[in-house]
């Protein structure tokens, strides 16, 4: 059927996608690599949550608003750049003056909310889909019910490689333990979210 080959080859191009490593994947690495499987998995799942907010902006047609305001599209990504940096900067911080034996890792409230707020307020991600997307929607009434079920093919995606991801990060945080190395790999990743966050802040519109 054409609905079932429009789909593999959304899933091929969601996967593509997914495999591009971005904030999303930063942001896992960074939890796991502290806080373990269980605090990258929260962030995954925050970030995976992304898609009940993506798939109402789809069928309520506010995709193409925030794509159509140029106010409303720079205000969600200044504050999604900013995010991103404070973020970073915390992890700089974590790495710099480490706490001893944290009593949050096992909390999973932190994580799962700064995965899904940094998933929200990337404008990107819904450009992405207004590109996309008219491409693999039939004309007609079903299209905002097939929109959200391609959005939920790319979180499915997303959610299996950023779990993929969460746990074998863990791993080498297990290993590496608070070694010096580790403290420098986490002010990696947090050097790399605010660079994230600047590409994201002064990059341009196509």
């Amino acid at each position: 059927m054409i609905l079932d080959a429009a789909l593999l080859t959304w899933a091929g191009l969601a996967l593509l996608v997914t495999l591009t490593p971005g904030p999303d994947t930063m942001l896992v690495i960074g939890h796991a690599l502290k806080g373990g499987a269980r605090a990258g998995l929260a962030a995954a799942g925050g970030i995976a949550a992304g898609f009940v907010w993506y798939a109402a902006l789809a069928w309520f047609g506010f995709m193409a608003i925030l794509a159509a305001s140029p106010l409303i599209y720079n205000l969600v990504k200044i504050a999604g750049a900013l995010y991103l940096a404070w973020i970073g900067g915390q992890m700089i911080a974590g790495a710099i003056r480490p706490k001893p034996d944290e009593p949050g890792r096992a909390a999973l409230g932190a994580p799962f909310r700064q995965g899904l707020l940094t998933n929200a307020l990337n404008p990107k991600v819904a450009l992405f889909y207004l590109a996309a997307l008219p491409q693999f929607l039939p004309a007609g009434p079903d299209a905002p019910a097939r929109a959200v079920l391609l959005i939920g093919v790319h979180y499915a995606l997303g959610a299996a490689w950023l779990s993929f991801v969460a746990v074998s990060s863990a791993r080498a945080g297990r290993v590496l333990g608070a070694s010096p190395l580790m403290r420098w790999i986490e002010g990696l990743v947090g050097a790399a979210l605010i660079g994230l966050g600047a590409r994201l802040l002064f990059e341009r519109r196509a």
